[in-house]
């Protein structure tokens, strides 16, 4: 597959220096295998030594029986040096991989680990928790808007929003393909819209057929998937378990665990609500939305076209997933009183203040909403956003300068 260049690669590279495990989790196709070997290239080119093992293939896992087979093979593979980095993708392929890994790091060699594996990874005790203190963990998952804009583009990083901000027409095109078609790296190099929708499909079922049944073990399959699709028609709406359970047909604590499922296999993220007061802020359940847009759309039942309408909750999600690239310290939280007051999304500055977030397809400069400036009020915020698609503007309200936030452009904290 075509390199595509994403923030990872740079913390990755970095880490590649240092002795813990670099550990890649991430859902099926989002990266993590190409992402591996143009890193392998790189550290070539410098001169390092390198093995690579996939554990997909059967012939690679007979050198795993043991930490001593297995560094009998790295050695054979990388000669006389007694350095190297050992790139070892789908480790999730063989038994106790945790144990496995420990066991390896701990005989204190030289060689450096790279490790990949899918969400499925994470779910499972006897690979993470032996783990501790000998890892680093790196998410791979689809591409963020910066990543596929500066792909798109034909630029870097840095360059993204003055790239954006001159072509009007060329900004328009690529937020409306990334909010229909998500950014799974095949999708995006995708060319025409049946393959797109192809690959998609392909993606989505591939995860409730295979991760789901076989990796996963869920029994229930039907209430699994009518779960799935439920959650797609509620992006944005706090989550009532107790009415999820009914409408699947399983009890609350199968929905948990499905909901736990789905967040560590990275098909929704789970944010929860800001809290300061436990008596007069509700606090117990959370949102949900997509990590990918394109699945989004699957999970709906909507085929996505290039015509298709954006409404409100996909908006949402895609100013969601745009707010998650910042990676605030606390993450992206939301705010709701037992009154009934909420805003969309609230993060977390470095100093430790509170931002609100509210997002709307359309604004009118002037015109914050009272939830925002009930929030900026109560917590001191020093400004406030309103996430839009295209409106642009400062105005001040309580006090303090709101701005609205074309797509395009992340939040200056």
């Amino acid at each position: 597959m075509q390199f595509l260049q994403r923030k990872i690669y740079s913390e990755l590279k970095s880490h590649s220096a240092q002795p813990e495990i670099s550990l890649i989790l991430g859902p099926r196709q989002a990266g993590k295998t190409t992402l591996m070997k143009r890193l392998q290239v790189d550290l070539e080119t410098r001169g390092l030594k390198t093995a690579f093992f996939n554990l997909d293939l059967i012939e690679e896992k007979r050198f795993f029986k043991t930490q001593h087979t297995l560094l009998k093979e790295i050695r054979r593979r990388l000669g006389r040096t007694k350095d190297g980095i050992v790139f070892i993708d789908e480790i999730h392929r063989i038994e106790n991989a945790g144990l496995f890994l420990k066991g390896f790091f701990d005989l204190q060699t030289k060689y450096k680990l790279i490790v990949s594996g899918s969400g499925a990874l994470e779910l499972k005790a006897d690979i993470i928790e032996p783990m501790t203190g000998r890892k680093r963990v790196f998410y791979c998952l689809p591409l963020t808007f910066t990543e596929f804009a500066a792909y798109r583009l034909k630029t870097d990083f840095k360059n993204i929003k003055k790239h954006l901000q001159l072509d009007k027409y060329e900004r328009s095109r690529l937020v409306s393909e990334y909010l229909v078609y998500g950014g799974y790296p095949r999708v995006v190099l995708a060319e025409s819209h049946s393959e797109k929708l192809e690959i998609l499909t392909e993606i989505f079922s591939s995860y409730i057929e295979r991760d789901i049944q076989a990796i996963l073990g869920v029994e229930k399959e039907g209430a699994f998937q009518r779960l799935v699709r439920l959650l797609a028609h509620q992006v944005g709406n706090i989550i009532n378990k107790t009415e999820l359970s009914g409408n699947v047909g399983v009890d609350v604590r199968t929905v948990e665990k499905y909901l736990y499922l789905l967040e560590k296999t990275f098909v929704v993220s789970l944010i929860h609500p800001f809290y300061t007061n436990a008596r007069k802020e509700a606090r117990k359940n959370p949102k949900a939305y997509f990590m990918d847009l394109g699945l989004l759309s699957l999970a709906k039942g909507i085929q996505p076209a290039d015509q298709l309408t954006i409404e409100g909750s996909r908006f949402e999600n895609a100013c969601y997933l745009r707010l998650n690239e910042l990676k605030t310290w606390e993450g992206v939280k939301f705010w709701r009183t037992k009154a009934g007051s909420e805003v969309d999304f609230i993060l977390n500055s470095d100093q430790g203040e509170k931002i609100p977030v509210e997002v709307k397809l359309k604004a009118k400069k002037g015109t914050a909403g009272k939830n925002v400036i009930s929030f900026i009020q109560k917590y001191h915020s020093p400004q406030a956003f309103i996430y839009t698609q295209e409106d642009t503007g400062t105005f001040e309200k309580a006090g303090v300068p709101v701005h609205l936030l074309p797509y395009h452009q992340l939040p200056n904290l």
